[in-house]
């Protein structure tokens, strides 16, 4: 069959069927890479092998859980043992393989990788611990494992959500969420369009360093709903609905750091919509 990915058990999953129930708002260039990652790597998407995340249209990410690092590890034959540990603020872990001497350690620092968002305060030693895992593992076993996904900790556009969440089928998150459709759409008190902007399919880009980030909470219809204001240093101001957009906007606040934000007119008259937004490459 073509264009599908074929599974070790000589299961075929049609990309039509990945495109519908799996990743709908994939675009062809995702969806493509999604495929051939999970055909390359022999993993089952109705496994939850591989997982394809995708909020709004930012771009997409391909992650995977912890657990198949171990599974790929143990499947070589070559894994004698590894353990791992938290030391103050890092996670450190150490693998031995059984054709070398010498085992591989590794280290992860906190600093890194906790952005404070809420998984992350609840079990910020076990998520430390997750990404030690997969990039120590990544590391004792580069031919085995080098290209497998990321974990959704590794990531920041999925570091709010833990890989045991992967289980479940709210995978794929919508800028606006289905469950509010009637709430007004964030409304900024002032817009001003920063510099770098190019206009593409009614989705202009800017480069900005954001300055403040503030909630609002609200009832519509009877829905409650809660919407984000991303405020630049220029005085621009973007809504959104996202709450993963508003924690990357707070990190990369604090972080002081120059970011592509994508946007597009809002609802109402002179208003903008925030649909993504990234670090800007140095």
């Amino acid at each position: 069959m073509e264009n599908a990915v074929a599974v070790k058990e000589k299961t075929e999953i049609a990309i039509a069927d990945v495109k519908k129930y799996i990743a709908p708002n994939a675009t062809d260039k995702e969806l493509f890479m999604f495929m051939g990652i999970a055909k390359s790597f022999g993993l089952n998407p109705l496994k939850r092998e591989i997982h394809f995340v995708k909020y709004g249209n930012a771009a997409a990410s391909i992650i995977v859980g912890y657990e198949i690092y171990l599974k790929r590890a143990e499947r070589t034959g070559k894994l004698d043992g590894w353990k791992c540990w938290i030391e103050g603020d890092k996670a450190v872990i150490e693998i031995k393989r059984k054709d070398q001497s010498i085992p591989i350690k590794w280290e992860v620092d906190r600093k890194e990788f906790d952005k404070q968002q809420s998984t992350w305060k609840a079990m910020p030693n076990f998520m430390l611990k997750k990404v030690a895992i997969a990039q120590g593992f990544r590391l004792a076993f580069p031919d085995e494992l080098g290209g497998l996904p990321y974990l959704a900790e590794e990531l920041p556009q999925t570091a709010k959500m833990s890989s045991e969440e992967l289980a479940k089928d709210e995978i794929i998150v919508d800028a606006v969420p289905e469950e509010t459709p009637e709430a007004p759409m964030p409304q900024p008190e002032e817009v001003t369009p920063q510099g770098n902007v190019v206009s593409q399919d009614g989705i202009d880009e800017a480069f900005v360093k954001i300055e403040e980030v503030v909630s609002k909470e609200g009832t519509t219809n009877g829905k409650k709903w809660k919407a984000f204001f991303i405020k630049t240093a220029t005085g621009g101001s973007y809504g959104t609905f996202s709450e993963t957009l508003a924690d990357l906007a707070n990190t990369y606040k604090e972080e002081g750091k120059l970011v592509r934000i994508s946007h597009k007119p809002g609802k109402k008259a002179g208003s903008r919509e925030l649909v993504s937004i990234e670090e800007e490459a140095a």
